[in-house]
């Protein structure tokens, strides 16, 4: 795939990894701490594979720590830098420095948490940011539509990063008082992530079928350790 838009734009690609040991606090309540390190980097590696296979690699970097996922990304011709622990904000800047110093003009950066990504859908960012006008932000939207899964910049030296809850909110505020234009991408796989515990059942939504086997793992092996823990709560004899 060429790295460069139809008007010389050079779209570079961001992916923060959320560091896997403690990670996914949220899910605590269904998941033990190694089950969650566990789905966490598997989906940061199917974020990886999908990017390798919709961007091209050299125009690709993951910011994370996970040694698994670096070594996965360092196969698949993925460049990574460590994540110094600052949060999601702070991660995607790391990368977005890595991509100006390459001649990055526009820049998008997306979760590592989506299990429903196919690379199809990185290739339809690919040429979302390749065709995004100048002075321009898109923002993808999570499934409540009050966060944000990713985001494309044209320029790539704009910061509008401020994810976390609630972050499409300020994000748009942030767009509109620096004066860009700005629209919401519709790209619905994009926008399942798993972040709470009702995350990892299957919703009454569109994509529920057929959602990638790690939610249904990941709801298994919750489920498994309930019964264990009741088990244990019962009296003897």
């Amino acid at each position: 795939m060429t790295t460069i838009g139809a008007d010389g734009t050079a779209v570079f690609l961001v992916i923060p990894v959320k560091r896997s040991i403690g990670s996914k606090q949220r899910l605590a309540s269904e998941l033990p701490d190694q089950v969650r390190q566990l789905v966490s980097r598997a989906l940061a590696s199917r974020m990886a594979r999908c990017a390798a296979e919709g961007w091209a690699p050299s125009r690709v970097v993951v910011v994370g720590d996970d040694p698994e996922v670096t070594e996965l990304c360092g196969r698949l011709g993925l460049a990574t830098l460590p994540d110094l622990g600052e949060g999601q904000s702070a991660a995607v800047r790391i990368g977005q420095a890595w991509c100006l110093e390459r001649g990055a003009t526009a820049l998008a950066t997306v979760a590592a948490d989506l299990p429903r990504v196919e690379a199809t859908d990185i290739r339809e960012l690919w040429a979302a940011t390749a065709r995004l006008e100048r002075n321009s932000v898109a923002l993808i939207p999570d499934r409540s539509g009050t966060g944000t899964n990713g985001m494309i910049l044209n320029p790539a030296a704009q910061d509008l990063f401020a994810f976390g809850p609630d972050s499409l909110a300020r994000h748009r505020e942030m767009a509109l008082h620096l004066g860009l234009q700005l629209s919401v991408l519709d790209l619905p796989r994009l926008a399942w992530d798993v972040d709470r515990p009702e995350d990892l059942v299957a919703p009454s939504h569109p994509l529920a079928e057929g959602a990638h086997p790690v939610v249904a793992w990941a709801q298994e092996v919750a489920t498994f350790d309930q019964r264990a823990t009741q088990l244990e709560e019962l009296p003897d004899g």
